[in-house]
């Protein structure tokens, strides 16, 4: 019997090495980060860039959301929020789509990657196709540019959300969907333990409006990630991949991970590459001073 699939509406062909999934140059470093929800990706994402930023580098963070932020009293269900939010995604996946020539290899990986790991929910098939187009856009442009690039979500995280989303968690699946994805210079894996997990989902629940618990996934599954982000995290380290593990169970952790991290990218960077013409803030990156700063934090449940 046949079978129609809509990936067959898409006329590129499905084999071989995307063009852009090169070797790191040397000119611009991309960072990407994974983990469960609640983890504190997005926080440490931004936390990073403005240490960064203090010292100088050119850091941005790309395709980065925050929910649970969005709620105002004009708009306290989140409808006009979520209104333009859709209406943005509609016309920037038109833009990509309605140029085939210019986006054929970030919508051939998008066909690829769902076509591995095929979400069992149409409506998470066509959100999750929207964001690994817009993302491998976004990571394209990234290739020529002379600064810090970092990815709060990147493809490591879509991996790892297609394979929950799609009930396939298998190794050989994992693996194909691995090696299809760019190589990113450093890859971060966010942690906390799962009970701060669940605590920092049901604040963020409690935060979100009406319309942002629609479209986001409830905690039970988000927790159900776990054991596949340490499968990946694992087959990513079978492949020598350059990965740094962090833990982000409060603010003392988030600084420990920050300069651990800063540290780390420092070292890729050469001396006075990637510096603005800014001058930097008095904010070293020494251990003295790192300890300082740490012996002064409070304990804090979580990152803000």
């Amino acid at each position: 019997m046949f079978e129609f699939s809509p990936w067959s509406l898409f006329p590129w062909p499905v084999k071989g090495d995307l063009a852009w999934n090169v070797s790191p140059e040397p000119n611009r470093v991309i960072v990407e980060l994974f983990g469960p929800a609640g983890s504190g990706k997005t926080t440490f994402a931004h936390e990073l860039q403005r240490r960064l930023q203090a010292q100088g580098y050119v850091a941005k963070v790309v395709l980065s959301y925050q929910p649970g932020v969005h709620t105002t009293p004009f708009d306290p269900g989140g409808f006009w929020y979520a209104l333009q939010r859709v209406v943005r995604a509609m016309m920037r996946t038109a833009a990509f789509v309605f140029r085939p020539l210019n986006n054929a290899d970030e919508l051939r990986l998008t066909v690829r990657l769902v076509q591995t790991l095929t979400p069992r929910s149409p409506i998470w098939a066509v959100r999750f196709s929207r964001y690994i187009l817009a993302l491998s856009v976004a990571w394209r442009r990234s290739l020529g540019d002379r600064e810090i690039v970092i990815f709060d979500q990147g493809f490591i995280q879509a991996v790892c959300s297609l394979s929950l989303f799609s009930g396939t968690a298998d190794t050989a699946s994992l693996v194909t969907a691995l090696d299809l994805i760019p190589t990113s210079d450093l890859a971060i894996s966010v942690d906390a333990a799962e009970p701060l997990l669940s605590k920092r989902l049901k604040d963020r629940l409690f935060h979100q409006s009406y319309m942002e618990r629609l479209f986001e996934a409830n905690s039970k599954t988000n927790l159900q990630s776990i054991p596949i982000i340490s499968r990946v995290k694992s087959l990513l380290l079978g492949k020598e991949r350059s990965t740094l593990s962090i833990d982000m169970s409060d603010e003392r952790s988030l600084q420990e991970a920050i300069f651990r991290v800063e540290r780390e990218i420092v070292e890729m960077c050469s001396r006075d590459r990637f510096r603005s013409t800014k001058q930097p803030r008095d904010l070293k990156a020494g251990k003295d001073n790192h300890a300082a700063i740490s012996a002064s934090l409070p304990r804090m449940d979580g990152p803000q």
